[in-house]
């Protein structure tokens, strides 16, 4: 249990995404405040084919202002789903991918110093490819590569900056290769 509590909120920003909340924490000693951003939380999915290759996006980011490497992911943004169906309609509209094997892989604070989000990382084997659903004009612009696990482990040993997301799942994956 904590020493210090949350005294006092509001939300200053409404976004589509993501708030921006205000809150007064309160000690046995002090009182301070923070500023939060809340976000409902995200999935990403190591998707894996047959031929145990892993399905890496290059998708433009304009926080960025380039073209990321990524694995497929996506917000929690509606309240009717868990964070699995959420994985899977995210991996079939980035990449047009099912599988019927899905596995638990990680979960992450993205960053507690400024944001409540959580994202759930899961692992789809043996992922089937169709017509992708991509929504948005970042995803209409995606295109995938199929990384075999010597060019995973390459793209991570590397000194360019890497995906959080994408670091954190493929290392879980790596993981379960040893």
């Amino acid at each position: 249990m904590s020493s210090f509590w949350i005294a006092a909120r509001s939300t200053i920003l409404k976004s589509f995404v993501f708030d921006v909340e205000v809150r007064t924490v309160q000690s046995a000693h002090e009182s301070f405040t923070r500023e939060i951003v809340t976000h409902p939380g995200a999935v990403a999915v190591v998707a894996v084919n047959k031929n145990i290759e892993v399905a890496v996006l290059k998708q433009y980011r304009a926080t960025l202002d380039l073209d990321n490497l990524e694995i497929p992911a996506g917000t929690c943004d509606r309240q009717d789903e868990d964070t699995l169906a959420t994985a899977k309609r995210e991996l079939l509209e980035e990449i047009g991918g099912t599988s019927q094997h899905w596995s638990l892989l990680a979960k992450f604070y993205n960053s507690p110093g400024w944001t409540d989000q959580v994202t759930t990382v899961y692992l789809a084997e043996e992922v089937i490819v169709g017509p992708a659903a991509p929504e948005g004009p970042e995803e209409l612009a995606i295109s995938v590569q199929w990384m075999p696990l010597e060019e995973v482990k390459g793209l991570l040993s590397s000194t360019s900056v890497v995906d959080g997301t994408a670091a954190i799942g493929l290392y879980a994956w790596l993981n379960l290769q040893t």
